[in-house]
């Protein structure tokens, strides 16, 4: 049907609404690729460049909505049309990342040889890309942009500001760390300023945060004590004549007596921290909440460890009973690699290791983003205590 209205009359094409629309904004809006091949299969590619009322080309629009196929097929077709702008100097890729659309980001990344300097264009008030992901609050655009898109890092704005220098802006703790551990692993520097005028980062807050959940984990970690000390006094195997454990000989009874002892040890350890650190509300109680959670982490694995110990004593090595422990035992290892994942989705071991060797440079990160370092070094030691938990699970099962 609009093949056929634009043959019989093609300025159709060209016009447009109340709002500066033609109907090839329209066609990008819905990404409909039939309907834009039929438009610009008929009309001259001039419709492509036309504006809206905002300054919003057909480009832009498609960009704006995630469309990557419409806006790929715009490219082909126009490939000059990647350097408009709208009313605000900005691109189609400032208009998709401004509305974390992950997949034109790629596609632009994947066609950087035909979108040209693009990746580090700067809009009206100076802003490049990486600038908008940063204020957007995308760390998985942040990190296509520097790991893939090789974009420059240390741009500054109209204000003077950097991308690193905008990751003060996010209010919330996990995006303001995930942006600063990414910068600063792929080089990036604030604007040039005296150390004593930084002022380090304070989320939205993050004190009743760690108020709310700190009651939650106090009854989690009784929780683990009150199980890990009762099941200290109902042995497995139960008690001989003279009053000592059954099994006390066997191997895997010793590694249940051990990991079970660890279990209460830890958790009293972390309820001592929870309290400590809401009773004194000071600077530090941070500090006991984040401690508290390693200890947390090592009685919930004791505790588990202890019941596949217990049970293994008490059970007859059998192929069943080894194909369990198997299955449990990789189980137990995805979720443990996975954990950090979930934490931090965009960050990787290694650009860890590159933020730690670089912030060790410079005292500005340290100064204006200390929560951000004291969490990578935390994230670096819940690998270490995952590690050892790997060695557990391979010598309990044994």
């Amino acid at each position: 049907m609009v093949h056929l209205l634009l043959q019989w009359k093609p300025e159709l094409a060209s016009q447009v609404d109340c709002n500066g629309s033609t109907p090839l904004h329209f066609a990008a809006s819905d990404g409909n690729r039939k309907i834009v091949h039929a438009i610009l299969a008929i009309v001259p590619t001039g419709t492509v460049y036309m504006k809206d009322s905002d300054g919003l080309s057909a480009l832009h629009v498609a960009a704006r909505l995630g469309h990557a196929n419409v806006v790929k097929q715009l490219i082909g077709i126009c490939p000059d049309a990647v350097e408009l702008r709208d009313g605000h100097g900005e691109t189609f890729l400032h208009t998709a990342v401004r509305e974390k659309q992950s997949s034109i980001v790629s596609l632009a990344i994947k066609k950087h040889k035909q979108v040209g300097g693009l990746l580090d264009a700067q809009d009206g008030v100076g802003n490049t890309p990486l600038h908008i992901a940063v204020v957007a609050g995308s760390p998985d655009i942040v990190n296509a942009l520097l790991h893939k898109g090789k974009v420059q890092s240390d741009v500054l704005n109209d204000d003077g500001h950097s991308p690193l220098d905008l990751a003060s802006t996010s209010t919330n703790l996990f995006n303001m760390v995930s942006f600063v551990v990414i910068l600063v692993a792929f080089g990036a520097q604030g604007r040039p300023q005296r150390n004593d005028h930084l002022k380090p980062w304070s989320g939205r807050d993050i004190g009743k945060g760690i108020e709310r959940t700190t009651d939650s984990l106090a009854v989690v970690a009784v929780l683990i004590a009150t199980v890990a000390f009762a099941a200290g006094f109902n042995m497995p195997g139960s008690y001989g004549d003279d009053g000592t454990a059954n099994l006390k000989g066997r191997f895997s009874f010793k590694w249940f007596m051990v990991l079970d002892t660890v279990a209460v040890a830890a958790s009293v350890v972390a309820v001592i921290l929870l309290v400590y650190g809401k009773a004194s509300r000071s600077a530090g109680s941070w500090k006991s909440f984040v401690a508290a959670l390693h200890f947390i982490w090592v009685s919930l694995v004791s505790l588990i460890l202890a019941f596949f110990a217990a049970f293994r004593a008490t059970m007859r090595t059998s192929r069943a009973v080894s194909i369990v422990f198997m299955v449990i035992y990789v189980c137990l290892i995805v979720l443990v690699v996975n954990v950090g994942t979930w934490v931090e989705p965009v960050t990787t071991m290694r650009i860890f290791w590159r933020f730690v060797w670089r912030s060790h440079r410079t005292n500005a990160v340290k100064r204006q983003y200390p929560l951000a370092v004291a969490t990578v070094y935390n994230c670096l030691l819940f690998s270490v205590i995952n590690f050892i938990i790997f060695a557990g699970l391979g010598v309990v099962p044994s």
